[in-house]
């Protein structure tokens, strides 16, 4: 919903949600235009424009994520629940377009990912005992290892940057990268 300033009417400007859980959105510039992209972990992603006009990303494989965030151009989508250690990502410049022969694919990593988040130049991806680092700038040469395979992030709304580090909760406390 929108309302105008000062004004006492509301404008729905998305409709047919159901069952969404918590909202994730990143906020995201690939064609000179101001967006924002809404992941609810039970509906398609939704893409707002500067004038809250909505739409939903088409592909089915990234309906349902619980995580997005922008990376080099490209929209990365996880944490669908039936497929927990899937991360998609959409063709360079184009969060709803997903060939492959374009610049779309998908990363599968060996746990269950509890969060995604961009950092300095890498994205990295957080799992339940695992964390992983995703460098590059496309298909091509996106590269991931790992940053440790003994800790993970066991709620990935508490990844956040703070004091010039990525800092996340573990089992055992705050942690840093």
């Amino acid at each position: 919903f929108t309302a105008t300033p000062g004004g006492s009417s509301w404008t729905e400007r998305d409709t047919g949600r159901t069952s969404a859980g918590r909202y994730n959105f990143e906020r995201f510039n690939f064609d000179g235009n101001d967006k924002l992209i809404v992941v609810d972990q039970a509906n398609a992603p939704t893409v707002f424009n500067s004038s809250f006009s909505a739409t939903d990303v088409s592909e089915s494989a990234v309906s349902g994520s619980k995580f997005v965030v922008a990376f080099k151009n490209h929209m990365f989508y996880a944490g669908k629940s039936t497929t927990p250690q899937e991360v998609v990502f959409s063709q360079p410049f184009d969060e709803d377009a997903f060939s492959s022969g374009s610049g779309a694919g998908s990363i599968k990593v060996d746990d269950t990912v509890t969060g995604l988040k961009t950092f300095r130049d890498s994205l990295f991806i957080f799992c339940e005992n695992r964390i992983f680092q995703v460098t590059g700038s496309s298909l091509s040469d996106f590269a991931v290892k790992p940053v440790t395979r003994n800790i993970g992030c066991i709620n990935g709304s508490t990844i956040q940057e703070f004091a010039g580090d990525l800092i996340f909760l573990g089992p055992d406390g705050l942690r840093t990268i």
